[in-house]
């Protein structure tokens, strides 16, 4: 028997590593003879660096760049021979931050650019650019900046290779760039921005879409995920990259489908089971392919949401990790997570013991 293990990390709380580390203890603990496949996964989120070394080895290169609020850092990417990995949130992360209306006016993503710069720099001809986590709104308008880019006209100022170069935005989500879904309405608020802000971003960017639109045929308004990381997927388009999703260019980088396609059980997770769940993320991903092959699936959450119906259609069963009721703060420890964890799965395993 074979069961792997693909559980996203819980945000904040406990690494995938850590997770599906702690599962497969616990399985080998009731089962010595069951071969347990743990895999770390991401959906180009949190963890999606960590997951990909963890597959993939590779080094670690430090920048000295800035980060959103233009405060000297340095922060670090993945490279793997001719790839690089870029987690955009290492620079511009919400966590970096106390969202304000301030932050939400001056956050730019500049500072990205030099990790990609970098990267071009050290021969990598494939770079992944992570988009999730971003406490900007700046539209992608400073990375385009890096590019030597200054609003007039729609020149960018390449590095030497750069012709050479394969660029990728991997992203859970499918937000278009401005309008009702686009960045500044959908996002804006939880990155500081108040009503006023939020209305005059939004008709920014769709003036910007438009220019655009006019200076080069490109439709960044029609094209879905243009809108992830407050407009860095439309940046990504106009620099001549393209958007993927991130679960699924994970999932193919660290083998998931191959390791699933013999086994007996899958189980995967991730923080919070809710209705997003849906658009790109671990569990429902994880779920899709191994329903190709024939293979049950179980999901394990911190939590889950009331607006989740169409769960039973995915897994087998479905668990929380929750023992008792307990402040956010106490339920996301480290410890208590895993210990919780190995509690819940102690209770599926013994469904089997006979």
């Amino acid at each position: 028997m074979k069961i792997v293990v693909a559980i996203d990390s819980f945000k904040g709380s406990a690494s995938s590593h850590e997770l599906n580390a702690c599962v497969k203890e616990t399985v080998n603990q009731f089962f010595p003879s069951v071969e347990v496949k743990a895999v770390a996964i991401a959906d180009g989120g949190e963890g999606t660096i960590s997951a990909l070394r963890e597959a993939l080895g590779g080094e670690m290169r430090t920048v000295r760049t800035v980060d959103l609020l233009a405060r000297p850092i340095e922060a670090s990417y993945l490279k793997v021979e001719q790839c690089a990995f870029i987690e955009s949130a290492s620079v511009v992360g919400i966590d970096k931050i106390t969202p304000s209306a301030k932050t939400f006016e001056k956050a730019t993503s500049y500072g990205l650019g030099k990790l990609i710069h970098d990267a071009v720099k050290q021969g990598c001809k494939e770079i992944y650019v992570t988009l999730g986590g971003s406490g900007t709104s700046d539209g992608g308008l400073g990375l385009l900046q890096s590019f030597g880019f200054d609003g007039t006209t729609l020149q960018f100022s390449y590095p030497q290779g750069w012709g050479d170069v394969k660029l990728f935005g991997l992203t859970d989500v499918k937000n278009v760039y401005a309008g009702e879904h686009g960045f500044a309405q959908m996002f804006g608020r939880q990155k500081g921005g108040n009503e006023a802000q939020l209305l005059a971003r939004d008709q920014e960017a769709m003036d910007f879409a438009r220019w655009v639109y006019d200076e080069s045929a490109i439709d960044i308004q029609g094209i879905p995920g243009t809108g992830a990381a407050g407009g860095l997927g439309a940046a990504i388009v106009l620099l001549g990259g393209h958007l993927e999703s991130g679960f699924n260019q994970v999932a193919r980088i660290v083998g998931l489908e191959n390791a699933i396609v013999n086994a007996s059980l899958v189980i995967t997770g991730e923080g919070r089971l809710d209705g997003q769940s849906k658009e790109g993320k671990v569990p429902y991903g994880v779920a899709r392919l191994a329903q190709k092959h024939g293979v049950p699936v179980i999901a394990i959450s911190g939590s889950i949401a009331d607006d989740v119906d169409w769960i039973w259609d995915e897994f087998l069963a479905v668990f929380s990790i929750q023992t008792q009721v307990l402040s956010l703060e106490e339920a996301m420890n480290p410890e208590r997570t895993l210990s919780n964890l190995k509690f819940v799965m102690k209770n599926i395993l013994r469904l089997f013991v006979r």
